[in-house]
């Protein structure tokens, strides 16, 4: 089933995990584990984002080809996001959108 919230296609848990070539509770353990946020229904339902859909066939591809476990793919889950905030504060701070502090 795909549900279209504000012309983003999202998808149940069910075709997630047959866009990844996953089982279902692998998606739920990722959850939990933090390594992906869908958002949910209002009754409560996963809804996978392509976006979503991508950050799982990443986790895959760390794990089946280069062996990676699930706490090292936290770990560089974890410093891909602070180096994508860090570019984007680089990039405001060019801009100028972003105020210097002094002494900050």
């Amino acid at each position: 089933m795909i549900e279209s919230i504000s012309e983003e296609r999202r998808y149940t848990i069910r075709v997630a995990a047959q866009l990844a070539g996953m089982h279902e509770q692998s998606l739920r353990m990722y959850e939990r584990r933090g390594l992906i946020h869908p958002r949910r229904s209002k009754g409560n339902i996963r809804l996978f984002s392509d976006e979503d859909i991508e950050q799982i066939r990443f986790i895959r591809r760390m794990i089946d080809d280069l062996g990676v476990n699930l706490a090292g793919v936290e770990v560089i889950i974890q410093m891909r996001s602070q180096l994508i905030q860090a570019q984007a504060s680089l990039t405001a701070l060019r801009e100028g959108s972003v105020p210097h502090i002094p002494g900050a």
